[in-house]
């Protein structure tokens, strides 16, 4: 799909504390994925597994990068 709609999803998340902790439970990326997929189509929000796992993917090296 786009990464625009990862980015909308991102936002949501970023603006619903019920949102995050529906997502807190998760525990790595096969976790993560599926609930994030599920929690976006609820909402309308056309993304797919790829584009989860390049934001996740983004996160780690900017997290990495932080600490170099």
């Amino acid at each position: 799909m786009s990464q625009q709609a990862f980015e909308r999803f991102r936002e949501l998340v970023l603006d619903d504390d019920a949102l995050q902790a529906q997502l807190r439970p998760a525990r790595n990326i096969s976790e993560l994925v599926p609930l994030v997929l599920m929690l976006a189509r609820e909402r309308g929000i056309p993304i797919d597994a790829e584009d989860v796992e390049i934001a996740w993917q983004a996160a780690q090296r900017a997290w990495i990068v932080r600490w170099i």
